[in-house]
């Protein structure tokens, strides 16, 4: 299953927007959604992505920053499945 992941920061308006907007899309494509806050963790990701939240990443490459297609991230879930 491909996995499509949001990262996040708490209290980030255009993270919910974008989670709302995709959350759909990723359902229907049967892919797997992961949302992740870049806050958690070791930091690494806070240091990383910094202010750039919400990243969408596609089997873990980065294919949108703060504004994502609909068709977009169609085209790269189903590319990943090659």
């Amino acid at each position: 299953m491909i996995t499509v992941t949001l990262l996040t920061r708490a209290g980030c308006g255009s993270c919910d927007r974008v989670a709302a907007q995709i959350r759909p899309v990723v359902a229907a494509e049967a892919a797997r959604l992961e949302i992740r806050d870049v806050d958690a963790g070791d930091g690494a990701e806070a240091v990383e992505f910094g202010d750039r939240v919400p990243v969408v990443l596609v089997e873990d490459e980065e294919i949108a920053c703060w504004e994502i297609d609909d068709e977009e991230l169609v085209e790269a879930i189903r590319g990943a499945r090659g």
